[in-house]
């Protein structure tokens, strides 16, 4: 093993605190490389953000900051992803991807460029992806897909919330277990890694230095139109009379569902994922605005309303790699609205990282938790 330790790669205890798609998606390729994690999770898998999210998958749209080089390998791993358990049962396709432009009460007879879905009081419509850069999965059954086959070579899974780590007494820590609520002994571990999405910032309490994540919350409403929509995705950016712009997205998914988010906000984090909740009048704006660019949608009726907390970091780069204030400490969390997108390569990563001792996958320098100190903000 990578650190401090004689254990064979089979023996090496590893706990990860989280079953959202990125604690899932390294126990998964843990499993690959041999290493039965054990995944303890509070409420249930993909419960939070990791199955309430779009799922859109976009290739290169991060090529501008650090992000890119995980985008791109990461896009290819779903593709990967989707041929091993099968498109359809994770709902993965290729899309179609639009930037729609709309000013509340205009109205254009021109039908140039549009999908025929989008009827409505729309200014401009641009190509922003295509099927060779665009595409989407369903979080929910992906998260489950990849615990499933992580179940068949030993993964475990442990109900429960986390509320510390016991390690020793040295300067610097050595991690042995981690404490669960009700529970009176910990579970033993060597090597313990955080992917708890904002509630990572719990973590901060139990490791030296840590920053902190912080959590903002994104709606959505789920519609079922009578008739099917091409596989699609539209960024809409609506300018109100008022002169205020909202800027909701849509996805079709391969059901027949469509998922709307957007008019995001930035309420306290519940102590508990099963008490986050969402605004109550939300879903009817969003049903509102959409409803002035497609006629469809505006008559559909929601099917279901949902909120997420999904978690950024200090910087807005994600937070991956080893915790460097103890030892047998590590991380991933912070991915914001491209979690879903990155799952894979964060997964394929950490697993490298924890069994070889660095990964050759990507380069996770950029992703260090240490680089804030080095910059000197703790």
């Amino acid at each position: 093993m990578a650190e401090g330790g004689k254990k064979s790669t089979s023996d090496v205890r590893v706990v990860i605190c989280g079953g959202g798609i990125i604690g899932v998606s390294i126990a998964y390729y843990l499993a690959e490389k041999g290493v039965a994690a054990t995944i303890i999770e509070r409420r249930s898998v993909a419960c939070a953000a990791s199955g309430r999210a779009g799922g859109f998958l976009a290739k290169n749209w991060c090529d501008h900051n650090e992000l890119g080089h995980l985008a791109r390998k990461s896009f290819e791993m779903h593709k990967e992803l989707a041929e091993k358990f099968g498109a359809s049962k994770i709902d993965y396709r290729l899309l179609d991807t639009f930037q729609v432009d709309s000013l509340e009460g205009f109205h254009s007879d021109s039908d140039s460029g549009k999908p025929d879905w989008i009827d409505g009081c729309v200014t401009s419509v641009a190509t922003l992806g295509n099927t060779s850069t665009t595409a989407q999965v369903h979080p929910y059954k992906l998260t489950h897909a990849m615990l499933e086959e992580a179940q068949k070579k030993g993964v475990k899974l442990i109900k429960g919330a986390v509320e510390g780590i016991k390690s020793t007494h040295d300067k610097r820590p050595k991690v042995q277990g981690v404490k669960i609520a009700d529970q009176e002994e910990p579970i033993p571990c060597d090597i313990v890694v955080i992917a708890m999405g904002p509630w990572s910032h719990m973590a901060s309490q139990w490791f030296a230095r840590l920053p902190k994540v912080k959590g903002h919350r994104a709606h959505s409403i789920m519609v079922k139109p009578p008739t099917p929509f091409p596989a699609h995705a539209c960024f809409i950016e609506h300018r109100l009379k008022n002169g205020i712009t909202r800027s909701p997205e849509i996805y079709c998914r391969p059901d027949g569902e469509v998922y709307i988010c957007g008019l995001g906000d930035d309420p306290e984090l519940p102590d508990n994922p099963e008490d986050v909740k969402p605004d109550p009048e939300t879903g009817e704006k969003l049903l509102g605005i959409v409803g002035e660019i497609s006629t469809k949608l505006g008559q559909a009726d929601i099917q279901r309303k949902s909120a997420c907390f999904y978690p950024v970091s200090p910087d807005g780069t994600p937070l991956i790699g080893k915790i460097t204030t103890a030892e047998g400490a590590y991380i991933a969390t912070g991915h914001s609205c491209w979690g879903i997108l990155n799952a894979p390569v964060t997964g394929a990563a950490m697993a490298e990282l924890i069994v070889d001792g660095q990964a050759s996958i990507v380069d996770l320098k950029e992703f260090s938790p240490k680089r804030f100190w080095e910059m000197g903000w703790y």
